[in-house]
């Protein structure tokens, strides 16, 4: 398993990290704060892997590097069995009172009450979004096709000059488009028109678009629930 440690003498704190492969990450605190997102030349790399023990300086390890091992291990460490049967109610319904998991789970209140504020501060995000479908609007998603390397210049553009039509655009790996927009629109002009000022625009190349009918169901629960489980059976295997 992953694992942290830390040591805190007078003029100095290190973080050790240590990560699947038992390879062992020294970072020098105070010079991740100095140094903010530059290069971090206090970094020190030790391959413990075999039985080799090679060190040597990163001097390009990028502080977000940090931040996502620290990520990693702060997930792990809120996985086990019963909190992913927390985790698979809360995905359900995200308003279930935490009596209801308790008498569900026959657990004592106080314990999912600890462990549900752990989870809602680790691994979830809550955000609330207007059904605009119930106010007659529709959604669509416009596939574009942008040249000469300028999709993402192309969305910040589209983003900016449609802010009241463009919900989000997010470049892609493709084999016919690299750049989607998702948008809401009242009517078949208001479609028509966007996508017309989208095709005039320079580098783009190909526009197409598709509109959801009905949404038929998902499976966000069970795949969450099956990804966290494997996490899960892989930490518990690094612990034997």
């Amino acid at each position: 398993m992953s694992s942290v440690s830390r040591k805190s003498p007078k003029n100095d704190a290190t973080t050790i990290l240590t990560d699947n492969n038992r390879n062992i990450i020294k970072i020098n605190k105070k010079s991740i704060k100095n140094k903010g997102k530059q290069s971090l030349n206090d970094v020190t790399y030790s391959s413990t892997t075999g039985n080799n023990n090679v060190k040597g300086n990163y001097s390009n390890y990028d502080k977000s590097n940090f931040e996502t091992k620290n990520n990693e291990i702060a997930m792990i460490s809120v996985l086990d069995k019963i909190n992913l049967k927390i985790i698979e109610e809360l995905l359900n319904n995200g308003e279930i009172k935490s009596s209801e998991i308790a008498s569900k789970l026959k657990i004592p209140l106080s314990t999912i009450q600890r462990r549900r504020t752990k989870i809602e501060k680790t691994l979830f995000r809550k955000k609330y979004e207007l059904n605009l479908n119930q106010m007659g609007f529709r959604n669509a998603l416009i596939f574009v096709d942008v040249l000469k390397g300028r999709a993402k210049e192309t969305g910040e553009k589209l983003l900016t000059r449609f802010d009241r039509s463009v919900l989000r655009a997010s470049t892609r790996i493709n084999s016919s488009n690299n750049l989607c927009l998702e948008i809401v629109y009242d009517n078949s002009e208001q479609l028509h028109f966007l996508l017309e000022e989208i095709k005039a625009m320079p580098w783009t190349s190909n526009v197409d678009w598709s509109e959801q009918v009905n949404l038929i169901g998902d499976n966000v629960s069970n795949i969450i629930n099956f990804a966290l489980s494997q996490k899960l059976k892989a930490s518990e295997r690094q612990k034997m």
